[in-house]
């Protein structure tokens, strides 16, 4: 298994990559005709305080990852839609094979919250200034029904410390995850930061930090990914979650 297999398990090992690998980037017209269903009215009304759960169809995330600027004051670029519908088959398809201990862990380590649906939209967008060493990314998604993103939300959230600690094999291939959730300073309300350290059979270490939060029904997570990822890198994983957040009405 190559570096660039490694780094999607690491990042599939926490909570909102995981979420958004199972959603894929539907056709920008089929999106768009489905910003009209009544899927906000199958929801309870929002509270005062709590932003209208709308669809964004592919177009609308793309623009606004591509809003987002990173440290150097550079905007991301956005990744193509076939290019991020090709990484998300791939990751799946590694998925598939995984082995997880503790059993019950399974869905938290492969990612299997959601089923792809043809209402599901997503953008990527990366800092420019990402290497080898280190990897800064944004992800949005929609179209995943209210009361499901909650409650897949909250028991993911409560999984964190039930499988802080886990191991996984793929093709022959052992390696360990760990698993510790952040105190985070981001603006955004009801944001969770989490750290994940892979260890692979070599005894490398492949660590990630990963912030997230929901706006007006966009899934929204920004991940730092890479041998070179320090507890500092979380304050640009910040600024990427809170400036898209920024630009969701």
């Amino acid at each position: 298994m190559n570096t660039s297999v490694v780094r999607i398990f690491g990042a599939s090992a926490l909570l909102v990559l995981c979420l958004s690998a199972c959603g894929g980037p539907a056709n920008t017209a089929d999106a768009g005709a489905a910003s009209e269903t009544p899927a906000a009215s199958a929801t309870p009304s929002p509270t005062p305080t709590e932003d209208p759960f709308k669809m964004l169809t592919s177009d609308e995330l793309s623009e606004i990852a591509g809003a987002v600027k990173d440290s150097d004051g550079v905007a991301l670029t956005v990744m193509p839609a076939d290019k991020v519908s090709q990484a998300l088959d791939q990751m799946m398809s590694i998925m598939n094979e995984v082995q997880v201990e503790p059993a019950e862990c399974n869905s938290i380590a492969t990612g299997t919250a959601f089923k792809p649906d043809s209402n599901t939209t997503m953008a990527v967008g990366a800092s420019t200034s990402s290497t080898a060493e280190l990897t800064q990314t944004l992800s949005l998604l929609s179209g995943v029904d209210k009361e499901t993103l909650d409650q897949t939300l909250t028991q993911r959230n409560s999984e964190i410390g039930a499988c802080g600690n886990i191991s996984m094999n793929v093709g022959g291939m052992a390696m360990t995850a760990a698993t510790t959730k952040l105190d985070s300073d981001a603006s955004t309300p009801g944001a969770v930061a989490l750290q994940t350290d892979v260890t692979l059979p070599t005894g490398a270490t492949q660590s990630t930090i990963m912030i997230f939060a929901v706006k007006g029904g966009v899934l929204i997570s920004a991940q730092a990914s890479g041998t070179g990822v320090t507890s500092a890198d979380l304050a640009s994983a910040e600024s990427f979650l809170d400036q898209a957040a920024a630009l969701i009405d």
